[in-house]
């Protein structure tokens, strides 16, 4: 979180308020003044969003215990701790709370999250930290990444029923991602100013639901979708978006990459016969390393500003008991992306990607994000909490709820794997495609018509320009010249 004045220490010292008339009578204001803090404060710091929720405004990403800006080495204050046993622990002796920890250090883990997992206050979760070190167990503290790991050939006995497979998987997941976060502290944050580039309109291309990994088969049997086509069909992706920003028209300072989640899947690995699962989950993230960093390079020669803002999906949930809520697949292809990008500002030749930011939201099914240098809000929402309608009463009420608590001027929704824009007298909702033909699972989530894409055109994700006064065009991209079985482009 940047430095907050003292007026909007106020204001958050204020909440939580059931009205924002009674927020602005707890701090000498206007009701508009209020309204108008709630979204600075907001859109400002990455650490605080206001929501309405069981009636009040409150800061739903607020801690409620320990002291985060305390350095982790004090907090757990290992040094005081007097080691009882010098020689190799026996796993035998612990707790069953105990040996869960130790469990979760193998891989790394936060304080907060062992917090949430746990139910437990900060303080009874460094206790239990300090008794592992004091009866032999070499807990390290890993101040740069902010995580407790332990050190040594410490690995607990686990029989492999598919619980324990599961948790593999996800622990290749959190080590992965454990070394990024380490990585990117010590690289520059790709970040650009993307208030100073106005130009006549902003350009926005939001793709999502790629689903790397998966396979799809057509009645007759014919391979459509795979790992060799994936690549294939991101490029095209990249290629075709810009194609529509020429058909648009108009002059775009600032282009938004948006990443609607879902690119990476996980919870569904164990369905086929794969015995080697971290080579498997190494190929989904490799195979979209490339042509993602294709596309962000491709639109930052084109545009003088980007503004990559990637949102995590539900596919790539670690859905394990205790795993960490940022271990999500698609936030370590994320995350794996913008470090590719950072090292290439730090240690490349040239000017590369020095007009890229990046915006990764966390582990929550939406991210907000300033258009037009702030003076409107995009909101990016996978989708598993929304319908990709708003006819019925129920549907209509859930995206009034939304409009109210992130004061949107334009959606974009995945997850569905339906395309096009949600009829309602609200801001635009743009429901984006995938590029992934349809199976089984995506006709009953989407109703698709045809099983087979070489029978078909499909929309595969969306662009639009967006003015001052709001959207100006909406433009899909279709697979009218992709070749699903030759994994190519049928130029024309």
């Amino acid at each position: 979180m940047g430095e907050l004045t003292a007026r909007q220490e106020e204001y958050l010292d204020a909440l939580p308020q059931p009205s924002y008339q009674a927020w602005a009578d707890a701090v000498d204001a206007a009701e508009s003044s209020a309204e108008e803090m709630r979204r600075r404060l907001t859109d400002e710091n990455d650490d605080i969003e206001i929501e309405k929720v069981d009636g009040e405004w409150r800061n739903t990403l607020q801690e409620t215990d320990g002291d985060e800006d305390e350095p982790l080495a004090d907090r757990l204050a290992l040094d005081d701790v007097e080691r009882l046993a010098e020689d190799p622990p026996d796993e035998s002796d612990l707790t069953k709370r105990e040996r869960y920890i130790a469990a979760e250090l193998e891989t790394g883990a936060t304080v907060d999250g062992l917090v949430d997992d746990l139910d437990e206050r900060e303080s009874v979760v460094t206790q239990h930290l300090r008794d592992l070190y004091a009866s032999g167990w070499d807990v390290y503290i890993d101040g740069t990444a902010g995580l407790v790991t332990l050190e040594g050939d410490h690995a607990l006995r686990s029989s492999e029923h598919k619980g324990t497979r599961t948790r593999k998987a996800n622990q290749w997941w959190e080590k992965r991602h454990s070394a990024l976060v380490r990585d990117f502290n010590a690289l520059p944050t790709p970040s650009v100013d993307i208030t100073k580039h106005r130009g006549q309109e902003d350009w926005v291309h939001h793709f999502s639901d790629i689903h790397a990994g998966d396979k799809v088969l057509t009645p007759d049997r014919t391979n459509v979708y795979n790992a060799d086509l994936v690549p294939e069909i991101v490029r095209y992706d990249t290629r075709k978006s810009l194609e529509l920003y020429d058909y648009h028209g108009v002059d775009c300072d600032v282009a938004h990459l948006l990443w609607g989640g879902d690119f990476v899947t996980n919870e569904g690995i164990y369905q086929g016969q794969f015995e080697d699962l971290d080579a498997w989950l190494d190929e989904q993230h490799d195979m979209l390393m490339e042509p993602l960093l294709e596309q962000v390079k491709a639109y930052s020669e084109r545009f003088e500003a980007v503004n990559v803002v990637c949102q995590v999906g539900n596919h790539g949930e670690n859905r394990a008991s205790g795993t960490s809520k940022q271990a999500n697949a698609d936030l370590v292809l994320y995350k794996s992306i913008r470090n590719a990008i950072a090292a290439v500002i730090k240690f490349g030749e040239g000017d590369a990607f020095e007009n890229v930011n990046f915006r990764i939201g966390q582990a929550r099914p939406y991210t907000n994000f300033p258009l037009r240098g702030g003076k409107l809000r995009g909101h990016l929402r996978h989708g598993q909490d929304r319908k990709p309608q708003a006819t019925t009463r129920a549907g209509s009420d859930d995206w009034k709820t939304t409009l109210m608590n992130h004061d949107f001027d334009v959606s974009f929704l995945g997850h569905h794997h339906s395309s096009g824009r949600i009829v309602w007298d609200g801001p635009p909702v743009i429901a984006s495609g995938t590029p992934k033909p349809p199976s089984d699972f995506v006709d009953r989530i989407a109703a698709s018509t045809s099983l087979d894409p070489r029978e078909q055109t499909r929309e595969i994700s969306h662009c639009a320009g967006v003015a001052d006064h709001g959207v100006t065009g909406v433009y899909p991209v279709k697979t009218h010249d992709f070749d699903y079985t030759r994994g190519v482009e049928n130029r024309r």
